[in-house]
């Protein structure tokens, strides 16, 4: 098991407080409201952290080697077609670090863990390069990236042989055409239940049975995921009235956005990522047939905020479907707390989820009792192991304390519960229906998919 720290308090110099300690060490800037708010996560966090940060500062005066240290990588989708969602995810692998360290402290271990991140440019290459940086700086598990290609890129150029998980937000089935070796691990439901959900969102606001008409974007994300959509419409007793896909690399959609009207249908799904539909959804407006009202969008174009190069009248109106996370969770309250103390970025639709992906591995490490990744990687079914005693964000260092022990634990996570089939997937899915309303998104429903 990790060793714990033992220590006292006369190492801590007496003129200084918590929370100037931890800013002088750096310790994710912790304000002096998050603070407090941690305060009340865990109520004895003050006495131990007081102690152990004491510990920590003798340490490294006296050269004392025998702290653990772990880090987490983080691909994150800082430039390229889905960088809108670059600042929300990257907050939320911070946030994860920032409560994991707290929460240790708190149960008296000696871990301290550490973000490390770079950018996957949304591209295959860009991935892999930017997750051999992250390997050469000895990072136990990996957050990301967003996006099929990038993610088969990474497992087979990287991550694979070196036992690595990756925790990637990439929800395409086509993930699952390549053999992972145990090593991939999501914490959002995959397209294939995402689908199902596209199909309840059209039969609540359009009608069962109607006519659809899907565009999408000509790469595995959009290919798969509007294949299955396909399947799951018609096996409800729907008609797909026209499938049309368009190369993302193309300067212009105008005809493309011509034949999503050729047969009047009732309802579109449009699958495609924010770059692109600034100009397709442009094209849309341009057809002068184009009803947002109709229009039904994949996780992709999920943000908080619609992007400025969005046209309004491409994207009001519409509805869509995301990850969601159980709402009035004791849970649920606190990470949004933390979040709107953090300041910065607002959240995105699958920040909890990242969040939870960042929890886990740390959770999985102290289970090891190693940072080794292989080891993690064996270890991450045993921190979600249904019947064992469950924790929550609120009781995150319990949880710590029972992993430590080496006791399995059911960690409970603010996205909800986490049941991995043998491949690493989610084997249910709650979602956001959204709609947009004068620029935001704005959730009219949630479904639980099975």
């Amino acid at each position: 098991m990790l060793p714990f720290v033992h220590g006292t308090c006369q190492a801590v110099p007496q003129d200084l407080t918590c929370i100037d300690i931890l800013k002088a060490l750096d310790f994710n800037r912790v304000s002096d409201t998050k603070w407090a708010l941690l305060m009340s996560l865990f109520p004895k966090a003050a006495i131990f952290i007081g102690c152990l940060v004491g510990v920590a500062l003798v340490s490294v005066d006296a050269g004392i080697a025998n702290a653990k240290d772990m880090f987490i990588g983080a691909l994150i989708e800082a430039s390229g077609p889905m960088s809108e969602m670059g600042p929300s995810v990257e907050k939320a692998a911070k946030l994860a670090v920032s409560v994991s360290n707290i929460a240790a402290k708190e149960a008296g271990l000696d871990l301290s863990v550490y973000l490390v991140s770079a950018d996957s440019q949304g591209n295959p290459q860009a991935a892999v390069s930017a997750a051999r940086t992250l390997v050469d700086k000895g990072v136990s598990c990996i957050l990301g990236p967003a996006t099929t290609p990038e993610s088969i890129a990474v497992l087979n150029g990287v991550t694979l042989q070196r036992r690595i998980t990756l925790w990637p937000q990439a929800s395409s089935t086509r993930l699952r055409a390549v053999e992972d070796g145990g090593t991939i691990f999501r914490t959002l439901a995959p397209d294939d239940l995402q689908s199902k959900a596209l199909v309840r969102a059209i039969e609540t606001y359009v009608g069962a049975r109607k006519r659809v008409a899907i565009l999408f974007r000509n790469e595995p994300y959009g290919d798969a995921l509007s294949r299955t959509f396909r399947s799951d419409w018609e096996a409800s007793g729907g008609t797909i009235v026209s499938s049309i896909a368009f190369d993302p690399t193309q300067q212009a959609f105008d005809s493309e956005a011509a034949q999503l009207f050729d047969e009047n249908p009732d309802a579109y799904v449009v699958i495609d990522y924010p770059d692109t539909y600034a100009r397709l959804g442009a094209a849309l407006v341009r057809s002068g047939k184009f009803d947002p009202n109709k229009l039904f969008v994949a996780d992709a174009l999920s943000f908080a905020r619609v992007p400025k190069s969005i046209p309004a009248r491409a994207i009001n109106g519409a509805y869509g479907v995301a990850g969601g996370s159980p709402r009035g969770t004791p849970a649920y309250r606190l990470f949004n707390e933390l979040w709107r103390q953090a300041g910065g970025a607002e959240a995105g639709s699958y920040a909890a989820n990242v969040f939870d992906a960042g929890i886990l591995c740390v959770l999985s490490a102290i289970e090891a009792g190693a940072t080794d990744p292989e080891l993690i990687r064996q270890k991450v079914r045993e921190v979600t192991r249904e019947g064992a005693r469950q924790f929550t964000l609120e009781t995150l260092a319990e949880a710590v304390k029972d992993a430590a022990a080496g006791r399995p634990i059911d960690y409970i996570g603010v996205s909800g519960a986490f049941r991995f089939a043998p491949n690493g997937d989610p084997t249910s899915g709650l979602y956001d229906i959204f709609q947009y309303r004068n620029g935001e998104q704005v959730t009219v429903r949630q479904i639980d998919v099975r």
